[in-house]
């Protein structure tokens, strides 16, 4: 008898630790885009996206119904909306509503660690976890993908998304191998504001230096340095690159005309030699960033790319992750 009871007694001590054992499995740990380490009691089912390069990361994942709350900013994207069924608007990216984000019941909240919240603080305060998932810039790309793999159980699909971003990636990295640095072109980049240049670790600024350009604001020790037309007139740069957020009263052809009118710039090099360029916007950050780097790539050294096409990786991500995220204007003039 004491025997049997003895045996009970163990039976329910290995039962408790199994049961421990499990819910430990379960705990869903990574770390975000900042280096902090998050843990989470078990998969996020329920995601609000405060930055639309992760609501877009979802939607190549193929969750984008396991996102319950976006930004105003992302609701104005009607092709990106059309996969996000269960999205509803939390306000303002800079000033969320805490009411609004609560009311969804959220397992995980994703922001952007470089423009977070201006009342990020209130948000902590109500209750609210942060997660810093940037899902933006191309050199963090990859880890912010494997991350939020983790965190919404989608670990296969972000393997998917990845095996897309390096194959695009070697491509250029093999054409360009042995571009020597002498031979790398100095790039005026200019962001949505005019005279508004990207400096050193900017989004586009990696593109450009991973595609084995100069950038001339790299010194300016900033990342969005205010210059002025003197000052890149001094410069001559030999191509320059307009990063635009596409406007429907304006087109890239457009764009690129008005900076081709700038007084004083037909003395430029870039534009004597037929090298100014305009790029939308969304192949500068985010999930479809490899394209991006092909067409600066393929811009900056031609005669590495004669049989590639950029709009091909367009194709491809369209084809593979999100039907229709072709339509719409993305590099001017076509290469």
């Amino acid at each position: 008898m004491k025997n049997i009871t003895v045996m009970k007694f163990c039976m329910v001590v290995l039962l408790i630790f199994l049961t421990g054992a499990s819910i430990c499995s379960a705990t869903i740990a990574f770390t975000d885009s900042t280096g902090q380490e998050i843990s989470l009691p078990k998969t996020a089912e329920r995601v609000v996206c405060l930055n639309s390069d992760a609501a877009e990361m979802m939607v190549v994942l193929g969750i984008g119904d396991k996102v319950v709350g976006v930004v105003e900013s992302t609701t104005t994207d009607p092709q990106l909306m059309s996969h996000l069924p269960n999205a509803q608007s939390v306000g303002n990216w800079q000033t969320p509503s805490p009411e609004r984000l609560l009311s969804l019941q959220p397992d995980a909240v994703v922001s952007y660690s470089s423009s977070k919240p201006k009342n990020a603080d209130q948000l902590i305060n109500s209750g609210i976890q942060l997660i810093y998932l940037d899902c933006y810039k191309i050199n963090t790309l990859e880890h912010d993908v494997v991350a939020l793999g983790i965190m919404t159980g989608a670990e296969t699909a972000s393997e998917n998304y990845l095996k897309f971003f390096k194959k695009w990636k070697s491509v250029v990295d093999e054409d360009l191998q042995d571009i020597a640095s002498d031979d790398e072109p100095a790039v005026y980049i200019e962001g949505y504001t005019d005279f508004t240049a990207q400096g050193l670790d900017s989004g586009t600024d990696l593109l450009v230096r991973m595609a084995k350009g100069k950038n001339i604001a790299a010194d300016l020790k900033e990342q969005w340095p205010k210059v002025t037309s003197e000052w890149v007139m001094s410069t001559n740069p030999e191509v320059i690159l307009k990063v635009v957020s596409v406007k429907p009263d304006k087109t890239l052809d457009q764009v690129r005309e008005d900076v081709l009118k700038r007084a004083g710039f037909d003395t430029l090099s870039a534009v004597q030699n037929d090298r100014v360029y305009v790029l939308n916007g969304d192949l500068a950050y985010g999930p479809r960033s490899p394209a991006g780097l092909v067409y600066i790539a393929k811009s900056l050294h031609p005669e590495k790319f004669v049989n590639i096409h950029p709009s091909d990786v367009l194709k491809e991500y369209a084809d593979t992750f999100i039907p229709g995220s072709t339509g719409g204007e993305y590099f001017s003039p076509t290469l």
